[in-house]
């Protein structure tokens, strides 16, 4: 082994050990998130091919359903519905990659590197991009910081992303790789290692996702201002409305643990992914649990941090307060949106797409879930505005647009597409009926109620691989 790589080496030991030895307990907190919110193991682990073409096991937190890559393309795509709650939050922050930690202590990756690939995109390697795969790969690298948001280099639209992965994104990720290889130093990867996990750390927020995410962003602002009101609300009525001296230590302290747990309490439960204009009881219900659970970790935190004089009956009147006001901000958002909604239901069978997230989606979604005897299970949304892509109506997910109804009907079982007419142009809705043949998908046209009143004999226009069933939804 040469002087160089016997410096990296013990670099990479030593280091990974420390972090390992640091990060532990976050591993445990992860681990837990991942087996409580979905079925299978904590970890994914997949080959990839490492130093001299010799393959391995690279290990990560898995953040997609079991037998993800048996339902669709070997990439992740954009708003892939194979990705779960918890692997959505550990994609974003990147802390699905940290058990990579266990390949750099047994030697199979370093802490820096050329990004660790799957051999059937190896296998494309002409030779001079081959010189990527003269050295480890590394946790952290010139891909993995220029390329970081490599899910929105895809075009909108593009359905054959291992193609374009191969003839665009792959050739440029290569080419920085290679230069890396060229003219690596041991000084320079720790600046590397250090600068780049600021770099990761700073690129998370960007002008795009305040943008994107401002309506969200306001509804947490809001919820936070909340959780502060209803603590010191319940302070004030225990007291009668004279706080002690000898309570504002507690009541600090509280409040302080109360800000940052129960955000990242209400994130994990989707309370910010849900849409406000429709509120209903499963929405009700997530904000029970969410508020639960989180005044469950700060009474936790309080009572180990040395403050068990607390009063409980605060953390009751709190937690009380906290539902209530949480619960009528969405209502009041709800009503100056779109007016009083009604609660959500649920009906088993056919699984289907509901093609719409307007008026007439919201309609059909909302007739489907509270019919007692219907024989139709929405399981998401299909809809052409981006700015609606992740939302919750109802419990249920908008997917994305026309090109997503494939992967989403592979993963999901879905059997069926309901086409809202009253949603989108038609323009919008030939690429969905298109998209439903070209993938021998049944769909219904659902026309709107003007047109339903306006025919005696409504009729409901059926995909052509499914028989005439009826003339209604």
């Amino acid at each position: 082994m040469r002087k160089g790589a016997r410096l990296k080496r013990a670099i990479d030991l030593t280091l990974g050990l420390a972090f390992m030895v640091f990060l532990w307990p976050l591993f445990l907190l992860i681990a837990a998130m991942i087996r409580i919110d979905s079925r299978g193991p904590i970890f994914f682990r997949q080959e990839r091919t490492g130093e001299g073409m010799k393959p391995f096991r690279v290990f990560k937190f898995r953040t997609m359903i079991v037998g993800a890559y048996r339902s669709g393309a070997r990439l992740t795509v954009k708003r892939d519905p194979r990705i779960t709650q918890v692997g959505g939050l550990l994609r974003w922050t990147k802390l699905d990659e940290m058990p990579q930690l266990l390949n750099v202590i047994a030697g199979d990756m370093s802490l820096v590197g050329p990004r660790p690939e799957d051999p059937y995109f190896t296998a494309f390697y002409n030779e001079t991009e081959r010189e990527a795969l003269s050295v480890k790969p590394g946790m952290i690298g010139p891909s993995q910081i220029a390329g970081r948001d490599e899910v929105d280099m895809y075009p909108e639209g593009v359905e054959d992303t291992e193609r374009y992965y191969i003839e665009h994104i792959m050739p440029a990720k290569l080419a920085r790789d290679v230069a890396y290889v060229r003219s690596a130093t041991a000084w320079g990867d720790l600046q590397f290692l250090f600068g780049g996990v600021l770099r990761v750390v700073m690129s998370q927020f960007k002008r795009s996702f305040f943008a994107r995410s401002r309506a969200r962003l306001a509804l947490l602002s809001m919820d936070l201002g909340l959780i502060v009101v209803a603590y010191v609300l319940a302070n004030f009525v225990h007291f009668d409305w004279q706080l002690p001296e000898k309570a504002w230590p507690y009541v600090t302290q509280t409040l302080f643990w109360s800000v940052i747990l129960k955000p990242l309490v209400f994130i994990y439960y989707g309370l910010y992914q849900r849409a406000t204009r429709w509120v209903g009881r499963k929405d009700l219900a997530a904000i029970v649990k969410a508020v639960s659970v989180g005044s469950a970790l700060v009474v936790a935190t309080t009572y180990f941090s040395g403050l068990q004089a607390h009063s409980r009956a605060v953390f009751i009147v709190d937690w009380t307060l906290l539902i209530f006001l949480m619960s009528t901000l969405r209502f009041t958002v709800s009503h100056v949106l779109s007016g009083a909604s009604r609660a959500a239901g649920s009906g088993p069978y056919v699984r289907v797409l509901v093609a719409g997230s307007g008026h007439g989606g919201e309609a059909i979604l909302r007739s489907l879930l509270e019919d007692p005897k219907s024989r139709y299970l929405p399981v998401g949304i299909i809809d052409h505005e981006p700015h609606r892509w992740g939302a919750l109506i109802h419990g249920v997910r908008v997917m994305g647009g026309a090109t997503d109804i494939a992967l989403s009907a592979s993963t999901h079982g879905v059997e069926m597409v309901l086409v809202s007419l009253s949603d989108m142009d038609p323009s919008v809705v030939r690429d969905i009926t298109e998209a439903c043949k070209k993938h021998e998908i049944a769909y219904r046209l659902v026309p709107t109620l003007s047109d339903l009143l306006s025919q005696e004999n409504a009729h409901v226009v059926h995909g052509s691989v499914l028989p005439q069933e009826g003339s209604r939804v």
